[in-house]
């Protein structure tokens, strides 16, 4: 059985108690915003004018590691920016206290039973061996971090692009690779012990240290980006721990994960639609932070899970065709203005 993705944001309590949340003001942030050609028209056939990319993967090494990177942490870095730079993001920089953290964490999980570390987050102390922190903040604490936003994802993928690949290709481990609230990361890889079926125990924590501002969005965020191929074509929820809202058929999997990431929480959704390569309407499922009611559209279902109210998640209810090309059309307003966004990609063979 596929082991499951664990992902643990720590932003709300890091805030919390170093209570720095700035950010820089994004350029024009009322501009009305539009990608496409100039006419879209609402409701009709926009298949013909969504933005085709094709993305841009050309700043994939535009992160600077640390001097004690290893091969391993620079893979994952180069990875890490590689989406995250074509989703219209800053590049990430490693950190040596996070791989600091993220390496005692990964050895910690190879070295002791799992009842070591119970939900994979969290370590016992006891006669466990290399304890460093209970939670993730404390790990990065004890590693000399001082953090305004930090969190967490592990999975138990055998490459550090396959690491990557496996946290893009869902909901809440995607998050923190979209998120320009985090600025700072850092990967490990600790191998399993003989006999254990996880070869490797990975970890990437993301942070932002105290004091620094939290670069600003011109312009919304959305994955996957424009004309990517090769998209996979359907998303194993269940999988996923916390395990996202269930599509409208009540059952996995869904189709793949489609997301995005506004400049702030002052939107709504008005339109949202995923339509075929015949451009006609798939039926899907869409989530907004629970506590975010304004602009939800009728068919949205709030998700409990997801504290971020910047977000925004859709997905078939059923897997994708392969080879396909899908186009996503979005409309609603940003700080007040019109705005709308459409865009194609490509599935799978």
């Amino acid at each position: 059985m596929k082991p499951r993705l664990l992902a643990l944001s720590v932003a709300a309590l890091a805030l919390a108690g170093c209570g720095d949340d700035t950010q820089t003001p994004a350029a024009d942030a009322g501009a009305d915003v539009r990608r496409g050609p100039p006419e879209c028209p609402p409701g009709g056939n926009v298949c013909g004018c969504a933005d085709e990319g094709p993305p841009d993967f050309s700043r994939a090494e535009s992160g600077t590691p640390t001097d004690t990177s290893d091969e391993r942490q620079r893979a994952a870095l180069i990875r890490t920016n590689y989406w995250r730079t074509a989703a219209g993001l800053e590049p990430i920089h490693a950190n040596a206290q996070l791989e600091t953290a993220a390496m005692a964490h990964s050895t910690f999980m190879a070295t002791n039973p799992s009842s070591c570390w119970p939900g994979a987050h969290y370590e016992n102390a006891g006669s466990c061996m290399g304890y460093t922190g209970r939670t993730p903040f404390d790990r990065i604490g004890a590693a000399g971090y001082r953090a305004a936003a930090a969190g967490e994802v592990i999975n138990w993928e055998s490459t550090p692009e396959r690491a990557i690949d496996g946290w893009i290709w869902t909901v809440y481990h995607r998050t923190p690779f979209q998120d320009p609230t985090y600025t700072e990361a850092g990967f490990a890889a600790a191998p399993g012990r003989p006999g254990d079926p996880r070869r490797f125990h990975n970890t990437m924590e993301f942070g932002r240290s105290a004091g620094m501002n939290a670069p600003a969005l011109a312009d919304v965020s959305v994955f996957p980006p424009p004309g990517t191929t090769n998209v996979p074509t359907a998303f194993q929820g269940n999988l996923e721990g916390p395990t996202p809202p269930t599509p409208a058929t009540g059952a996995w999997p869904s189709g793949q994960v489609i997301s995005l990431m506004f400049p702030s929480t002052n939107f709504t959704i008005e339109t949202h639609r995923l339509l075929d390569g015949e451009c006609n309407p798939v039926d899907h499922s869409t989530f907004r932070a629970a506590r975010v009611a304004d602009g939800v559209v009728a068919d949205s279902r709030a998700d409990a899970n997801n504290s971020n109210a910047r977000f925004v998640f859709l997905y078939g209810d059923r897997r994708l065709a392969n080879n396909t090309r899908y186009t996503v059309e979005i409309r609603g307003t940003l700080n007040g203005a019109p705005w709308y966004r459409v865009w194609a990609f490509t599935t799978a063979p």
